[in-house]
């Protein structure tokens, strides 16, 4: 997903500062995509665990699916109602 670095870029940041990082986009509350996810660590129907290169993702909702997941990138859906980042690291 090329966004993050376009909007990184026209607000004036280095698109270097969200390198490995947490990066997702959640689209009114019914799916959610993330970027850099190296694995998952737990998966139930109202809670999901990321791990990133740098860092952790929870997040929380109902009826939460994963529709597509590879190279990096994972695309969720359902109601997700929050996301929460962590500092762990892998």
């Amino acid at each position: 997903m090329r966004l993050f670095e376009e909007i990184l870029s026209s607000v004036g940041v280095s698109p270097d500062v969200a390198y490995g990082g947490a990066k997702f986009v959640v689209y009114a509350g019914r799916c959610a995509c993330f970027e850099n996810v190296a694995g998952i660590s737990y998966l139930s129907k109202e809670e999901i665990g990321l791990l990133l290169k740098k860092g952790e993702v929870r997040v929380y909702g109902k009826d939460l699916h994963i529709a597509r997941y590879g190279m990096g990138d994972l695309v969720l859906t359902g109601q997700v109602q929050k996301v929460e980042m962590g500092e762990n690291t892998i």
